[in-house]
């Protein structure tokens, strides 16, 4: 037995020849979703997920803090940076000069 709990608006559609499919004005207002809008679209067995992207809107100066805080966190974690990335690659080169 499945039980499912929905919270939200859903309809019944029907596919057109073409694959096409009409997102009810409900749906389109729950999700806040007009023309030229983007989905992904996730399928599996009898299942069709369309997920709307949302493209965060961040300043120069936002996107820069995250670019900082991403790089401290992959390097905190072992990762290879670019910098470090420069350096191991000179420290090879170099290595292999000196043989």
């Amino acid at each position: 037995m499945w039980v499912i709990w929905m919270v939200g608006t859903a309809d019944v559609v029907i596919m057109s020849s073409k694959g096409q499919v009409v997102v009810p004005r409900a749906v389109r207002e729950a999700v806040d979703a007009d023309a030229g809008t983007e989905f992904i679209v996730y399928g599996s067995g009898d299942t069709i997920v369309f997920k709307k992207i949302i493209v965060p809107n961040f300043s120069p100066k936002e996107l820069e803090q995250l670019v900082v805080q991403s790089e401290k966190k992959l390097k905190d974690a072992g990762f290879v940076t670019e910098d470090s990335l420069h350096d191991l690659v000179k420290d090879a080169v170099g290595k292999t000069r000196h043989r």
